[in-house]
């Protein structure tokens, strides 16, 4: 038999600390002094919630009905900012223990545990400092044959255990990670705490790749898209922009984000490529000419704007507005949020959708190759952001600052997609007198090849 710590071992809240919960109260009950006074409740309590509403009934004069009213809807609050921490949800079995060291009661704790979704039966000690104090373990040990407790305190969960022959195993994730720190001290705590939310609810298992892949995600492409909306927000409020193109495919997670939390805008998912600006069908310049108007832009990832230039020279007489998260300091002449002497493949691979390269545009339809690349390493990238975008509304977000996107711009370098997705020695484009061919070459000695003259796909041995 195990037992599991409940507060940042199987759950966390939104804001990181149990005080988030009494500043979302003072916000919504409302009552602006609520944090202090609630907090020198507590000091004044036995450390049970009825008993801290008591001695905080006595400092403000409430009635019994006001009282109680404010208690039921702290715990209200509380329910509304908790989310799992799946590793180790997933882990709790039936006639496992949960110890908790709390002001909460065992049915409210049972409010808890349905809140995250836990479905095994577990019996449950909630005490207001068992674990700290030692008494707790006697009393378990008498009733119970315990193996380990996992917790994220180190006296609590790990040296009191330790003290009466039970072995404690320190749980350190849910601490704010390297990323969430920086955000923290660059003041983006609400993007810091959404980075540590989407990380403790990672559904993959730890020794899975995908693990990783989602921790990219929540922890270096996120905050850089987050940024980047924010940015493009303002930028679009100051040129009286009100529709935006992004540029598929590397825009396909930005749009996402940025869709969810600027709603205002006419958000549209933008069919191109290098190759398409360079060689387009009349049914592809219809395709912009429908799309693109004073009012618009079109945002890219990275990119140096040349192609899409040239083409809106060549078609349209004029060059379009454009912005780039990630420029090329080359190509000053294309507007980017930041700058670099190098493209870095890491931010492409990091923003890498579902579907292949755009060779053709015909009766309004994009024709793309197959994926370059194994989609089934892309895939959680794609379930982190849809999971983001779930969660924004909890969070509310800061204004730019130059300074964490270009931090997080760097730390792409460290992403561990670049171990995972690596375009295969067999995959090519072969440019012959305006013609691409494509090449993908599989174990079975067949090809794919995809012809611009004909727009079709042909299986060959």
């Amino acid at each position: 038999m195990r037992s599991f710590d409940l507060f940042d071992t199987l759950l966390g809240r939104f804001h990181y600390s149990p005080e988030s919960v009494f500043h979302s109260v003072a916000e919504t009950f409302p009552f602006p002094l609520f944090p202090l006074y609630r907090m020198a409740a507590e000091a004044r309590s036995n450390k049970t919630l009825p008993d801290i509403y008591r001695q905080l009934q006595e400092l403000c004069g409430f009635s019994d009905e006001e009282s109680a009213a404010l208690m039921r809807f702290e715990f209200e609050t509380e329910l509304s900012k908790i989310f799992p921490i799946t590793e180790n949800l997933n882990l709790v079995q039936d006639g496992d223990l949960i110890i908790s060291d709390t002001y909460y009661d065992v049915s409210q704790i049972r409010q808890i545990l349905d809140r995250i979704g836990l479905k095994s039966q577990v019996q449950i000690y909630a005490t207001p400092d068992g674990k700290a104090s030692g008494r707790i373990w006697e009393q378990i040990k008498k009733e119970h044959a315990l193996s380990t407790h996992l917790g994220d305190n180190k006296h609590s969960d790990v040296a009191s255990p330790k003290r009466h022959g039970i072995r404690g195993i320190h749980y350190a994730n849910s601490q704010l990670s390297k990323s969430e720190r920086k955000m923290m001290q660059l003041g983006q705590t609400d993007l810091a705490c959404l980075m540590r939310t989407l990380r403790l609810q990672n559904p993959y298992s730890p020794d899975l790749p995908e693990y990783l892949l989602w921790n990219d995600q929540c922890q270096i492409n996120l905050p850089i898209l987050i940024l980047a909306s924010v940015y493009l927000d303002a930028l679009c409020k100051k040129e009286g922009k009100r529709k935006i193109l992004f540029t598929l495919r590397d825009g396909c997670l930005w749009i996402q984000l940025f869709r969810s939390l600027f709603p205002h805008y006419e958000c549209i998912p933008f069919h191109s490529s290098r190759y398409i600006y360079s060689y387009p069908t009349p049914s592809y310049i219809k395709y912009v000419d429908s799309l693109y108007s004073e009012d618009a832009i079109i945002v890219d990832i990275q990119a140096t704007g040349f192609s899409c230039r040239r083409f809106f020279e060549n078609y349209f007489d004029g060059e379009p507005s454009y912005l780039t998260i990630l420029g090329s300091s080359k190509y000053k002449k294309t507007r980017a949020i930041a700058r670099v002497s190098k493209m870095w493949d890491a931010f492409e691979m990091l923003n890498y959708d579902l579907i292949g390269t755009l060779y053709g545009f015909e009766e309004n339809k994009p024709l793309r190759t197959l994926s370059e690349y194994d989609i089934k390493h892309v895939e959680p990238s794609h379930l982190c952001i849809c999971k983001a975008v779930e969660l924004l509304s909890c969070f509310k977000l800061q204004s730019f600052d130059p300074r964490a996107i270009k931090w997080a711009l760097n730390q792409t370098k460290n992403a561990h997609i670049t171990k995972w997705i690596v375009p295969a020695k067999n995959h090519c484009h072969l440019f012959e007198n305006g013609c691409m061919k494509h090449y993908s070459i599989f174990s079975d000695s067949s090809f794919v090849e995809i012809s611009k003259d004909s727009h079709s796909v042909l299986c060959q041995h």
